[in-house]
């Protein structure tokens, strides 16, 4: 490099002028200014940094940092010392909120893309960006450690309790959407349908699979007001063949967890005011007139 322009950086320097506006006014890059000033050892090493509590666990660096909105302390961490200072200082130059605050400031007029609408040029820019992005190999989880890591963080948190206001919105939501009616799948036993068929050579109109709130009841006879609910010895581990801990391979729950669900399923359904009658497999086969002695409990016929 020309000296004249070296003699200009130094004196520019020497002078107070910033290696920025150097650059600009002469023509140079950054970069290279900086490097002259070291060179003829006129840049200083900035100590900023040692006088930060920088704490270090493990193989992170982390420093503590209020947060001007809500008074909350939350970490700046990295794995490298002098990024950890970086951010610091940058964040609290800018007066950077917690993530927390940061997200409710962003909701509606605060949000940078309040009022605003992609142009059709670029949602199909968007589109073409996206085209083959996450689909088959090329999404992460595709790949066993990547769903592994994912699931065992999940069960983590669900756990330790972090996510029961989000289960508790989801297993709302999931019963409104059963009372609404939209999920109607459901499984049917063939023992079902031939008590079913019983029934109505017996004269009696027959309802399968009858919504009551957001449970699905076996079979509902309207002019009895009766609703019989078959169980199954293995699915609903009939408690005289299995112990409260014995572990159901196929529903993966615990033979005391299944009579919890069944005990409450079954006073949703009295509190609506219906008869109920429960029917075992292993009864139903030692007594052919099960379904008989039941129906005649209830029909003065």
């Amino acid at each position: 490099m020309d000296e004249k322009l070296i003699y200009e950086i130094i004196n520019n320097y020497k002078n107070g002028i910033g290696s920025t506006t150097i650059s600009k006014k002469l023509n140079v890059p950054k970069q290279k200014v900086l490097k002259i000033l070291k060179e003829n050892k006129l840049t200083k090493k900035r100590d900023r940094c040692t006088k930060l509590p920088i704490l270090h666990d493990g193989s992170i660096f982390k420093i503590a940092k209020v947060c001007p909105t809500c008074g909350d302390i939350g970490f700046i961490t990295s794995k490298n010392k002098t990024i950890v200072c970086r951010n610091f200082y940058n964040t609290k130059n800018k007066g950077s909120n917690c993530k927390k605050c940061s997200l409710k400031l962003q909701v509606g007029k605060g949000n940078p893309f309040y009022g605003k609408k992609h142009t059709d040029e670029s949602k199909k820019n968007i589109s073409i960006s996206r085209k083959g992005k996450g689909v088959g190999d090329n999404n992460s989880m595709s790949k066993f450690e990547h769903r592994k890591k994912l699931s065992e963080s999940l069960k983590k948190s669900w756990q330790s309790g972090r996510l029961e206001q989000t289960r508790k919105k989801m297993s709302e939501t999931l019963k409104n959407t059963r009372r609404q009616g939209k999920i109607k799948s459901f499984i049917k036993s063939k023992k079902e349908t031939e008590l079913c068929n019983i029934l109505k050579k017996m004269g009696f109109k027959v309802v399968s699979s009858l919504r009551v709130d957001t449970k699905i009841c076996d079979i509902f006879v309207p002019e009895l007001n009766l609703i019989i609910e078959y169980f199954g010895d293995y699915w609903h581990c009939n408690p005289i063949k299995y112990n409260s801990e014995y572990y159901n391979t196929k529903k993966k729950l615990l033979a005391k967890e299944i009579w919890k669900y069944d005990e409450s399923k079954l006073e949703l359904i009295k509190s609506y005011g219906y008869n109920l009658e429960v029917i075992w497999e292993s009864e139903l086969k030692l007594n052919n007139d099960k379904l008989l002695t039941i129906i005649k409990k209830y029909d003065s016929k």
